[in-house]
């Protein structure tokens, strides 16, 4: 997304938000991967993106995000 214009990177991020609540994150990931948006493995992102995270705390943010 290094190319990408000022005024289009609020439509990508509306984008990519409505893929977040509609797909969740694991197909989001495959998504990207098969884009080629996302470089690694997505198996290997989603433990950067949730070891620190209680399975507590990824249903509330999940729950959030949801609303």
């Amino acid at each position: 997304m290094k190319n990408t214009k000022t005024k289009e990177k609020p439509l990508i991020q509306s984008a990519f938000e409505i893929l977040l609540r509609e797909l969740g994150v694991e197909k989001t990931f495959q998504l990207w991967q098969v884009l080629g948006i996302l470089k690694e493995d997505y198996l290997k992102s989603r433990e950067k993106l949730f070891r620190k995270k209680s399975l507590a705390q990824l249903y509330k943010e999940a729950k959030e995000f949801n609303r």
